[in-house]
């Protein structure tokens, strides 16, 4: 009886006569929450949002110019995309894109659609660890080495890294910088699964994933707004604020009905999250977002991190300044395949906004139970500061190396050590 039942498929969205439907519809669900649809209907209220009109603008031709741009690709006609564009501080939603044509009035993916989000899942990863400080630092040595896990079911798990080969011995903060996901599986696998999905939920989205040791390199789905949600944590210091669209509702006759207060509660130690944030500012500086520097001044210190699910069917970045978070997914509505990966897709959309934007550097003050510490690139080594090429790492106090005066010693068998020190002087 269903199959013979016509679709309702309208010639026109219902939101077609807006030119900004994704926000738009942003606010109807946010007020369905709180109000009954004959009151929205009927009493003609006035909706105060947080919504900027110049930023949406900056974010529809930065979405419109890089698809332009990637258009030579094969399969890149078929992708689709959504953005979403906060104020890290407040968690006010500033815009909103649900579809690489903006003002398409339908599905709205940046609300709806929930796909795998890859490497955006890592920093719940490490920061899991650092809020262990007794036994993680972000100068502690991992092993990026191949592994296997054998589920109860029997099947086996061996993750690989993008660049199907291991990295060796390395310093903590570099798989993060680098998103391998053999050190970052193996230290997931250490701190345990279930406890970094408790850490997704305290930054904000409860998730109902399996705990499984895939989830630990993202194949567990969000939306968008979602990941805006997680990220936003991150950004604002460990501080937890809702994502809202509304500011303020009132009567035609200008009468206040409701508002929307501004709610924040502390879910992370400020150290612990002082450490991610330093680690993803490396991801920008060294690691996989540094072509953001070929278009953005090095002054601009951003901290962000890049995501590509299996087979490169979604494309996804999600990075911050100090007022401004953007998080981007690109991917096909068929869960195809698309030419992209988190750095080549959506990154570039984020860079072109970010340039457009004009964004304040990130400047997150140091937490009380945060000091720095000299350390020898190339032994791991506290220092004195007077060894060549010696750098200063944030720790949270008490996991501090201790300073000493020899430099050298024995060597950090980290290849990438020389890269570490270049990224430093740079």
């Amino acid at each position: 009886a269903a199959k013979k039942m016509p679709l309702g498929v309208t010639k026109r969205g219902s939101l077609a006569d807006s030119s900004f439907p994704a926000f738009l519809d942003l606010v109807k669900r946010q007020l369905r929450q709180d109000y009954r649809d004959e009151d929205l209907t009927e009493e003609g209220l006035r909706i105060f949002t947080s919504f900027d009109p110049i930023l949406q603008m900056k974010a529809e031709t930065s979405m419109s110019e890089t698809f332009k741009r990637l258009a030579g690709r094969k399969g890149a006609d078929e992708v689709e995309s959504a953005m979403v564009v906060t104020n890290p501080e407040t968690g006010e939603v500033q815009a909103l894109i649900g579809s690489r044509q903006a003002g398409y009035a339908g599905f709205n993916r940046a609300i709806d659609a929930v796909r795998p989000i890859g490497s955006l899942v890592k920093p719940s990863v490490y920061l899991t660890a650092l809020e262990q400080p007794s036994k993680y630092t972000l100068t502690s040595w991992v092993q990026d080495e191949p592994f296997s896990v054998k589920g109860a079911d029997g099947q086996v798990w061996r993750p690989q890294n993008y660049d199907r080969r291991p990295h060796g011995t390395i310093y903590l903060y570099q798989g993060l910088a680098n998103s391998y996901n053999l050190s970052t599986a193996k230290l997931g696998l250490e701190v345990g699964v279930p406890n970094v999905i408790k850490t997704i939920g305290r930054l904000g989205v409860n998730v109902d994933w399996p705990a499984f040791p895939a989830m630990l390199l993202g194949a567990g789905g969000m939306s968008p707004m979602q990941v805006a949600t997680m990220y936003q944590t991150i950004a604002n210091g460990g501080f937890n604020t809702p994502m809202r669209g509304i500011r303020s509702v009132l009567t035609a006759e200008g009468e206040p009905l409701k508002r929307y207060p501004f709610q924040i509660q502390q879910t992370f130690d400020p150290g612990a999250i002082y450490l991610v944030q330093n680690a993803m500012q490396r991801v920008m500086r060294e690691g996989t977002g540094r072509s953001v520097y070929n278009t953005l001044p090095r002054s601009l210190t951003l901290a962000g991190k890049t995501g590509t699910s299996n087979d490169s069917r979604d494309s996804w970045f999600s990075g911050f300044s100090q007022d401004l978070l953007a998080v981007v997914w690109m991917g096909r509505d068929d869960n195809g395949k698309t030419p992209f990966t988190g750095a080549t897709g959506a990154l570039q959309v984020w860079t072109s906004f970010m340039k457009k934007a004009d964004p304040l550097p990130l400047d997150m003050p140091q937490p009380d139970n945060v000091v720095q510490a000299w350390i020898d690139p190339y032994s791991g080594h506290g220092s004195d500061g007077s060894c060549p090429g010696a750098v200063q790492m944030p720790y949270i106090r008490g996991s501090e190396p201790p300073a000493g005066a020899t430099c050298g010693g024995e060597q950090n068998p980290a290849e990438s050590v020389m890269d570490w020190v270049k990224g430093w002087m740079n």
